[in-house]
């Protein structure tokens, strides 16, 4: 009932002040049970400039990863890595926390920590919770396992190891950020840590979850084997909120993409390499640039392969019909995208593709220069 009139007594017809006023069980529900969590908390002490942890004991934590993504690099950062937990292990004074978080399908987060003493877990911790993103998980992972070491009696150097030291450096960085109010407790927690003992320290060590180092892979396996039941309705985090309507906003440019005429009749459609097809996307450099952005005349090419504006008989046959269409090696009548890429003798016949996986016709551009080249024209 669309025309329909409202009723006289409608919320929609309140004015602000009598809606901030209206009670009643739904609202009160809806308001404390959905909608974003509060996140931002820029006046606290901690986070001015002069105040930050970072500003006063600049010596006393620190963070270790490998210099690069190399094989090489890795080995050598996970033998240091060994070799930091060991010593951990030795004195009462030191400890070890070995943290991890993830989510599942159902928007469960589960953050598990393990604290290590003398070559044992002397607690395993666990906490979930829902509507977060994986960077929040992996930051409750390690409040959860950080603060009641810090708690210990007699512990003076601890050593934080973590998939995600993106993520423990955000702590002392401190900015407008929208995890500050889980800063918060985590901030005050280290700022008493260090300022109850001079000696007292910490370090964050990086470990991949792929390098499957068998103290975080325990973490790891643990995270992966929680089936915790999502409980609704739930406020959502600032980021989950965020990053769920950039999703929305990319499944619905990738449909009207797909559907669009626009895009035109003659658009090819590529495989990546787990053969599943290329649509666009906003991240890691878009869906076909890092593909084909090698060089200017092979992104130029690749483009007017796939969009079929280019010199070539199939083109001129429809908007220049005055000029030649036959493929110059005599085999083709008309010039097709289809001849040149898996028939014309003009091109090395080892250099055809075989498939649809973009990679293919990326090679067969780059071994053939000519190709949809107007030096070719």
């Amino acid at each position: 009932m669309k025309n329909h009139p409202l009723h006289k007594t409608t919320t929609s017809k309140l004015i602000a002040r009598q809606r901030s006023n209206l009670k009643s069980p739904i609202k009160d529900v809806n308001k404390h049970l959905n909608g974003i969590r509060e996140c931002f908390n820029p006046l606290f002490p901690l986070f001015s400039l002069g105040s930050r942890v970072a500003d006063h004991f600049p010596s006393r934590f620190s963070f270790h990863s490998p210099p690069s993504s190399s094989d090489e690099d890795l080995f050598h950062h996970l033998q240091n890595l060994n070799q930091a937990f060991r010593s951990s292990q030795i004195s009462p004074h030191n400890v070890a926390i070995v943290a991890d978080g993830g989510i599942k399908k159902s928007q469960v987060a589960t953050a598990v920590a393990h604290i290590w003493s003398d070559n044992s877990i002397i607690q395993c911790l666990q906490a979930n919770s829902i509507n977060v993103t994986s960077i929040e998980a992996e930051l409750m992972a390690i409040c959860l396992g950080l603060i009641p070491a810090m708690e210990e009696k007699n512990v003076h150097n601890i050593i934080v190891i973590t998939d995600s030291i993106a993520t423990a450096k955000k702590v002392f960085k401190l900015k407008t950020d929208p995890l500050q109010n889980m800063f918060i407790l985590l901030t005050s927690a280290i700022d008493f840590f260090f300022r109850k003992d001079g000696r007292n320290k910490i370090q964050f060590w990086f470990c991949p979850s792929k390098a499957k180092w068998p103290k975080h892979k325990l973490v790891d396996d643990q995270v992966k084997a929680d089936n915790c039941a999502p409980i609704f309705p739930s406020k959502e985090s600032h980021l989950f909120n965020k990053k769920k309507e950039c999703n929305n906003i990319l499944s619905e440019w990738q449909n009207s993409f797909m559907s669009n005429p626009k895009r035109g009749q003659c658009f090819l459609d590529f495989e990546d390499e787990k053969q599943k097809v290329i649509i666009p996307t906003y991240t890691k450099g878009s869906s076909w640039l890092p593909s084909i952005g090698f060089t200017n005349s092979l992104c130029a090419r690749f483009t007017r392969m796939t969009t079929g504006h280019a010199p070539i008989g199939e083109y001129r046959q429809r908007f220049l019909p005055h000029l030649p269409i036959s493929c110059p090696c005599g085999k083709a009548e008309v010039q097709t995208r289809e001849h040149i890429v898996m028939e014309c003798d003009a091109h090395d016949p080892s250099t055809h593709p075989c498939n649809i996986i973009i990679n293919s016709f990326v090679h067969f551009l780059a071994d053939n220069p000519s190709a949809f080249s107007f030096d070719n024209g």
